[in-house]
This record gives C-alpha cells, structure tokens and sequence, in this order.
C-alpha cells in the first residue's frame, strides 16, 4: 500500500485542510479504480485541528460497512460514502485515538485475518472443549429447571 505524501498548506478558511485532505483522497481513489494501487493517507495533520476532522467526517460520510477489531489496540473501522474509501482509527486501552487513516483498498489490512493463527486457534479450541462443553450443559439444566 503506497503512503500519500502530499504536502498539505493550511490556509485561515474553514474546511482548507478537510478540503485539501478530501483532493488527496480522489487523486488516490481514482488511482485505485484505474489501476488497483492502494493507499494509506495518515490524518495525523488533523489531530491539532478537530474541526477540520469534523469537516472532513461530514464530508465523506458512512457506508454501509464498519468493523470493530479488539486486539493489541482497538481498531474501529468504517467505509465512508465512497466505496473502498475506509476511516480507520487506532485506539489504546484509554481510548485515546493512537493513529488514524483514510485507506484506499478493497479491504484494510487490520480486518484480513491471518491464515498463520489459524493452528493457534484450533489448538485453542481443543484445549477449551470440554470447559466449554460443560458449561453449555448446565446453562441448558438450569433453562429447563426454570
């Protein structure tokens, strides 16, 4: 996945930087539907200026999609109006946003599982059966005694 390097100038008018971001985010969008190339654009530039992210939030909208992936961080995870346009922000065990990004794919990165953790969690699954099964069978006792 290519990293944008646009430079982005701020200027005194309200929604500059939104604005400009949004350009950033239809060069790539294109690219991806000529030609396949993702991209990643950080929304770091953003952070100091919650009103240009609010600005461009409202701008791109919602999807139909949105994913919550709970792992080292959370990771929240939704299209925007533009097909294969995804906001995706990182969070730490406060909730404070670590890391936010628009990416350009048909599918982020952090929602594609990894076939490598795959014996990981069957072996998970086999050591966890017989707890798992145990208590299935009482649950399903005591819904018929009630």
């Amino acid at each position: 996945m290519s990293q944008s390097n646009t430079v982005l100038t701020v200027d005194k008018e309200s929604g500059a930087l939104a604005r400009a971001v949004l350009s950033d985010i239809e060069e790539c969008a294109s690219r991806f539907a000529a030609v396949g190339e993702e991209a990643s654009i950080s929304l770091r530039c953003l952070k100091a200026m919650p009103e240009e992210r609010e600005i461009l939030a409202t701008l791109l909208g919602h999807g139909e999609v949105s994913a919550i992936v709970e792992a080292v961080d959370r990771s929240e995870i939704h299209e925007t109006s533009i097909p294969c346009v995804w906001w995706v922000s990182h969070r730490n065990a406060e909730g404070e946003t670590i890391r936010e990004s628009i990416e350009i794919t048909g599918v982020p990165d952090v929602i594609i599982g990894d076939r490598r953790a795959i014996p990981y969690g069957l072996e998970t699954l086999r050591i966890a059966w017989p707890f798992r099964m145990h208590r299935l069978s009482t649950a399903t006792a005591n819904a018929d005694k009630g």
